[in-house]
Formats: structure tokens, C-alpha cells, sequence
């Protein structure tokens, strides 16, 4: 019997993450829009799995001028089950996954120190015309956010095949890996316990592939 080929899905580029941001996170986006373009950059950034960023509470995130501060309280890679902090920089750019992330904060109205899931259900209140976070405190579903990728990165004609919400956490990681920063920091950042496990993770890009052949001076 043979067995069925492993279909693994390609890196988020940080290209088509901009791309992504620009029409989905610009100032008059809806909170929905919002919340998932805010979900997507912290999942790259911080090297997440998206069940770590959809189990987010608000107290469980300190922002500061230059970084934010994310406790991840339960992890496949936290043994101990202690939780593992994880440090993200502010850029200061469209794409600032700080930056979006307290835009989402703001217009989600979701309080500091609460104890509510930070990425919940939207519904519109016909009498205000505004949209807010359901108050049942219960994260959005994997299901429901798979399909808000394959149905945004169509729109923006990209090949939603080729993408799942995982690309997210091996597009971070594979672009740091290919910006040079060292192993053990990259390990570090994204709760990878073995050289093993981060190579699995990364897609190496065609110039740092072909340096191989380059030392051997030929």
C-alpha cells in the first residue's frame, strides 16, 4: 500500500503579509477585518500556533513603548506547563503587530487585566450600527478562521491552497532564519526545543541554499 503524500503547505512571505495588512488593516477596516489581520501578524511574529493566539486573554498581553509582553499560559513545548513568555517589537510600521494589536484592543473596547479571550465572534447591534465582541467568552473556532484565510487570500488572488493557518508560525520562523538571526534565539522565541523541530519549520530561501555550493569553490 502506498502511502498518501504529505501535502505541507507553503510560509506566509512577509510580502504577502503586507499585502494582507494594507487591504484588510487600513484605518477604516471593520473590527472583524481587524481582529483577524491582528491574529495573523502576532501568529508571524511571535512564531504562534494559532490555538496559542486564539486562547489569548487580554491578561495575558502588557504593551509597552517599544514591545509588547505575551504570556503564553499552555504550550505543546511548555513540559512543565509554566507558561512561556514571548517578547514582539514594535516597527513602527502599517504592519506593526504591536501597533494593530492595540488598534484591536481599542476598538474591541476589551478592558487591560481582563480575563476575556481576546479573539471572539463579532456581531452588529442594529440600534449603535457598530460591531463588538460577542459577551459569551469563548474564542472564535479554527474552522471559522481557516475559512476567513482561504476566503481573504483569494480575494487577493493569491493560491489559498497553498496556505494554512500553520504558515503563519513557519513563515516567521523562516523568515527570521533567512534575516540571520541566530539559532539560539530563534529557538528561543518560538518554544522550539530541537534543531530538529525548527528545521521542520523553516523554509530556506534559494540564495541561502545555493551559499552551500558557493563555499565549496568550485
Amino acid at each position: 500500500m502506498v502511502s498518501k503524500p504529505i501535502n505541507k503547505k507553503e510560509p506566509i512571505t512577509v510580502d504577502i503579509l503586507k499585502v494582507y495588512i494594507d487591504k484588510f488593516a487600513s484605518e477604516d477596516s471593520t473590527l472583524g477585518d481587524l481582529r483577524n489581520s491582528c491574529l495573523f501578524v502576532l501568529s508571524f511574529a511571535g512564531f504562534f500556533r494559532i490555538s496559542e493566539c486564539l486562547n489569548l486573554k487580554r491578561s495575558n498581553i502588557a504593551i509597552y513603548d517599544s514591545y509588547c509582553e505575551i504570556i503564553i499560559e499552555k504550550s505543546k513545548t511548555d513540559v512543565l506547563r509554566d507558561g512561556n513568555t514571548v517578547v514582539i517589537a514594535r516597527t513602527g510600521s502599517s504592519s506593526c503587530p504591536v501597533s494593530l494589536l492595540e488598534r484591536y484592543l481599542n476598538l474591541a473596547n476589551i478592558q487591560p487585566n481582563s480575563e476575556e479571550f481576546i479573539f471572539r465572534q463579532i456581531y452588529f447591534d442594529k440600534n449603535s450600527r457598530l460591531y463588538g465582541l460577542k459577551k459569551i467568552n469563548k474564542p472564535i473556532s479554527y474552522s471559522c478562521l481557516r475559512d476567513v484565510l482561504k476566503k481573504n487570500f483569494t480575494s487577493l488572488g493569491f493560491d489559498s491552497s497553498k496556505f494554512s493557518l500553520h504558515s503563519f508560525r513557519s513563515g516567521g520562523a523562516s523568515a527570521s532564519a533567512n534575516n540571520n538571526v541566530p539559532e539560539r534565539l530563534l529557538k528561543r522565541h518560538g518554544r522550539l526545543k530541537s534543531v530538529s523541530e525548527k528545521d521542520g519549520y523553516i523554509k530556506d530561501s534559494l540564495q541561502d541554499r545555493l551559499l552551500v555550493s558557493k563555499q565549496l569553490n568550485l
